[in-house]
């Protein structure tokens, strides 16, 4: 039997996340379709190959300095954003 890697498995890798943002980060755009789904959906199960590629992708769910950096980022990109929409009004 192939391993694989469950929700809980990616709660101990990416512990700068909370439970609800692996939840959050597993649900969104980009992220690997799980290999396996149990009926009801609650059970999903991914390819440890699949998350590698991801993780390398995005080094946020691994390093603390990472995920400061990228909500840094959003954060001014955010105050740029409301500053254009502004001076065209």
């Amino acid at each position: 039997m192939a391993v694989c890697v469950s929700i809980l498995d990616l709660r101990k890798r990416w512990s700068v996340y909370t439970r609800q943002g692996v939840h959050k980060l597993t649900h969104s755009a980009g992220f690997p379709e799980p290999n396996y789904t149990d009926g009801t959906g609650r059970v999903r199960l991914w390819h440890p190959a699949d998350i590698a590629v991801y993780e390398a992708a995005h080094p946020e769910v691994t390093s603390e300095a990472e995920k400061y950096n990228k909500i840094k980022r959003a954060g001014m990109a955010a105050r740029m954003g409301k500053r254009q929409g502004r001076s065209g009004a």
